[in-house]
């Protein structure tokens, strides 16, 4: 999370420079249009899937509240999202992340940089069983 703000502000040049290489190759025209149709289908993933999770979520009858399924409704608008972002490396992405295999390798990683979250627990002792202490003897 340390480099997120880098990430967002190298992103449009990289975008921008990935767009020019592939328009060079195929064509400009045959970009934009790539660009603009997956735009198109970020669109429909964003208003078709989270109005279906909405439904479901208020009818609460055909919606289960599994693990899989909440992150499937989580990540499904985050995939629709990075379509709607105009370029090949964020579609790419977006791709990624709406498909499931890829999705749960892309869960995994993001686990296994978090750690849970954990109360204070008191630090063990490092001497092993003793206990240090005063006491006083009654009489």
């Amino acid at each position: 999370m340390r480099y997120l703000f880098l990430i967002l502000l190298l992103l449009p040049f990289v975008e921008i420079y990935t767009l020019i290489v592939i328009g060079s190759s195929l064509g400009a025209m045959n970009a934009v249009l790539l660009t603009i149709l997956s735009g198109v289908i970020g669109l429909y993933l964003l208003r078709n899937q989270g109005i279906r999770t909405l439904i479901n979520i208020r009818s609460n009858q055909e919606y289960d509240f599994t693990p899989d399924t909440i992150l499937k409704t989580l990540f499904t608008p985050i995939g629709g999202f990075f379509l709607l972002i105009p370029g090949f490396i964020t579609d790419f992405l977006g791709i990624l992340i709406l498909f499931p295999l890829t999705r749960l390798l892309i869960l995994g990683l993001l686990f296994s940089r978090f750690r849970p979250l954990q109360p204070n627990k008191p630090k063990e002792n490092s001497t092993g069983d003793w206990i240090e202490g005063e006491y006083k003897k009654d009489k």
